[in-house]
């Protein structure tokens, strides 16, 4: 008789630091521990620890704040032309030379092509922000993995380049970081999420978990 295929198998969410219950949501695949702030992800049958910090939420502001999941990584690009003029090969490695960390949205957007998504203009415009580590928000868990956030994240900046010079005449050499998990703020104002660093606002609607977010967020405050 052939031994019987193995079942599945039962991950206990609870940090491994604090043994703190991690909240999770039913998609969730990483975690920000509410008690020590370390951050954990969910990877080849166990869980396995990410660097965890946070964004200190903006001054002087009295709108609702909600924080949300965002992988980050550093980046290194490096440009050399094969075909390209001198003026067009220096723009391409200035650009690239501009790249030092990237952010993709950990958490489900509906639509995102058309509605847009902040991790990509994070990645553009390297926002001056307060950055703090260990325990502070009560953040939401990740829907996306690192492993998936390192793919799309290399594509953010190849796209971003391609658009100051073809990518297909360039020897683009980049190397993306390890995963990190980060909560950054913005304003929930009802209908929509407000960005207090670009303004940009997305339709409350085109995150697929926010009211789960929201549920969560507020069983967690009571």
């Amino acid at each position: 008789m052939r031994p019987s295929a193995p079942g599945p198998r039962v991950i206990v969410l609870r940090c491994k630091a604090c043994r703190t219950e991690l909240p999770a949501a039913s998609n969730d695949v990483a975690f920000r521990c509410p008690q020590c702030g370390r951050a954990w992800e969910i990877e080849t049958g166990g869980l396995i620890e990410r660097p965890s910090y946070f964004v200190a939420a903006p001054s002087g502001k009295r709108q609702p704040i909600l924080y949300l999941p965002y992988w980050s990584f550093t980046i290194e690009a490096e440009v050399k032309a094969a075909f390209l003029a001198e003026g067009d090969e220096l723009g391409a490695r200035d650009k690239a030379a501009r790249y030092k960390r990237g952010w993709v949205a950990a958490y489900s957007i509906h639509r995102p092509t058309y509605v847009g998504e902040w991790g990509a203009a994070y990645t553009r415009i390297n926002p001056k922000w307060e950055v703090r580590s260990g325990h502070g928000p009560q953040a939401p868990g990740a829907t996306i993995s690192g492993v998936d956030g390192q793919s799309i994240v290399g594509h953010y900046v190849l796209g971003d380049i391609d658009r100051k010079a073809d990518i297909g005449d360039l020897d683009l050499d980049l190397e993306v970081g390890d995963p990190e998990l980060w909560a950054i703020p913005c304003y929930d104002l009802g209908e929509v999420i407000r960005c207090p660093w670009t303004r940009g606002e997305l339709p409350a609607a085109c995150l697929d978990d926010l009211s789960e977010i929201r549920r969560a967020l507020e069983r967690r405050e009571a």
